[in-house]
C-alpha cells in the first residue's frame, strides 16, 4: 500500500484511504509472479522497500504471507497446515513479534492446546500444529525474516500410537462381502497393495496400464513426493477392469460414486465393520495388512516397501505386525532346516551316545 505522503510503503490492508501500490516484473508465469509478490511483501515487513512505516513482523502478518506462498500450497497437507495456522497458531502467536517468540512459548502452546470441545487435545495432534510451527518459521528464517527457530528447540514427545491390528483370514472375507458395491474395490486394492486413502480417490485412469497390470505414481501422486509403479494382483486387476468396462467418459477418476469422485468412505467403511462384527479397525489398518501379508508371502523387504511406498526400514518395521503364528511358524522353518541340513536327528544322536 502507499502512505499518504507518497514516499514510503507499508502494508496496510483494510486501512482506510490506503491505494494498492503495483509492481511490474516482467514475467508471464502465474507461479513466478506469486514467488516474487511474496518477495515484496516480505521487503516490506522488513523494512526493505524504504518504507517510513515498516515495523518488526508479528507473526499474524507472516504466517498469512507463508500461507500464500506456492512452496507451502503445493503440499499435500495444505488444508490441514491452513487450519492449523489459522485456527491455532494465529489466535496464540497472533501479537506476538516473531523475534519474541521464545521456546517457553511454543511449550505453553502445546499445554493450552484444547479440541473444539475444551477437553486436551491428543498428543499427535499438538505435534501437528507444532510441525506447522516449525516449517513456517523455518521458512521465515531462509527469508531472512527471523535468525533461529524457537519451535525446534522444543522436542516433540512420542505419541506411542502405533497399531498392530491386522484382520485375519476369516475377517477379510467377511469385511468385502458386506461391503458396499462401491467399497469393494477400494478395499482390495487397501488391503492387497496397501495403497494410502488419499493415493486410492485421486487416482485416474491415465495412471492405470491394464494390460501390463501396472498402476504408475507420479511424485506429485504420493505423501512421500517418490514415484512408484505398482504391480497389480490378479484381483485388483480383475476389479480395475470392470470399473473400467463400466466408466463413464465424462470422468477421469478411477474411483466414483453417483457419478462423482470419491471422497470419503467412512460411513460405508464403518457399516461394512459393524455388519462383519470387527472392531478396534481403521482403514488405516489395511496398510498392516497388506505389509504384514507380503512379509508371510516372502516379498523381500526392499520390493515390499517400494510396492507399499515406505521410505525407511522403520517405518516398514513399524507396519508390520509379528503375531505369535508368525513366532510358531519360524520356529517351524528352522526346525525343516536344520532336519534337511543335519546328518541324523537329535534323538538318533542321544540313542547312540547312550551306548
Amino acid at each position: 500500500m502507499e502512505s499518504p505522503d507518497g514516499n514510503s510503503l507499508v502494508l496496510a490492508s483494510g486501512v482506510a484511504g490506503a491505494r494498492k501500490k503495483r509492481w511490474k516484473v516482467g514475467c508471464l508465469n502465474k507461479t513466478m509472479a506469486r514467488e516474487m509478490e511474496a518477495a515484496i511483501k516480505t521487503r516490506i515487513l522488513l523494512g526493505q522497500e524504504k518504507s517510513m512505516y515498516a515495523k518488526p513482523v508479528l507473526f499474524k502478518e507472516w504466517a498469512s504471507i507463508y500461507l500464500d506462498l506456492e512452496e507451502v500450497k503445493s503440499l499435500r497437507s495444505i488444508e490441514g497446515r491452513t487450519h492449523s495456522v489459522q485456527a491455532h497458531l494465529i489466535p496464540f502467536f497472533g501479537r506476538k513479534l516473531l523475534s519474541e517468540i521464545k521456546p517457553q512459548d511454543v511449550e505453553s502452546f502445546r499445554s493450552q492446546r484444547r479440541k473444539n470441545n475444551g477437553k486436551p487435545a491428543s498428543i499427535q495432534t499438538i505435534n501437528h500444529d507444532h510441525v506447522a510451527l516449525k516449517h513456517c518459521l523455518n521458512v521465515a528464517i531462509r527469508r531472512g525474516i527471523l535468525q533461529s527457530n524457537p519451535a525446534s528447540k522444543v522436542p516433540m514427545p512420542n505419541p506411542h500410537n502405533e497399531r498392530d491390528r491386522v484382520l485375519t483370514e476369516t475377517e477379510w472375507v467377511n469385511l468385502y462381502q458386506v461391503a458396499k458395491s462401491h467399497l469393494k474395490p477400494v478395499l482390495v486394492i487397501a488391503y492387497q497393495l496397501g495403497q494410502r486413502f488419499s493415493e486410492i480417490v485421486s487416482l485416474t485412469w491415465d495412471r492405470v496400464d491394464l494390460r501390463r497390470g501396472f498402476i504408475t505414481l507420479r511424485r506429485g501422486d504420493t505423501k512421500t513426493r517418490v514415484a512408484r509403479q505398482i504391480p497389480m494382483t490378479p484381483d485388483v486387476q480383475r476389479a480395475l477392469q470392470r470399473l473400467a468396462k463400466a466408466r463413464s467418459l465424462a470422468s477421469r477418476y478411477v474411483f466414483t460414486y453417483k457419478g462423482r469422485p470419491l471422497k470419503r468412505v467412512s460411513r460405508s467403511f464403518t457399516t461394512a465393520l459393524k455388519s462383519a462384527g470387527i472392531t478396534d479397525f481403521r482403514f488405516h489398518d489395511l496398510r498392516h495388512c497388506a505389509s504384514t501379508n507380503m512379509r508371510r508371502a516372502g516379498v523381500d523387504t526392499a520390493t515390499a516397501m517400494k510396492i507399499v511406498g515406505h521410505k525407511s526400514e522403520k517405518m516398514w518395521k513399524r507396519y508390520n505386525a509379528i503375531e505369535e503364528r508368525d513366532l510358531t511358524q519360524a520356529a517351524q522353518k528352522v526346525h525343516k532346516y536344520l532336519e534337511e541340513n543335519t546328518p541324523g536327528t537329535l534323538e538318533e544322536c542321544a540313542a547312540n551316545s547312550s551306548r
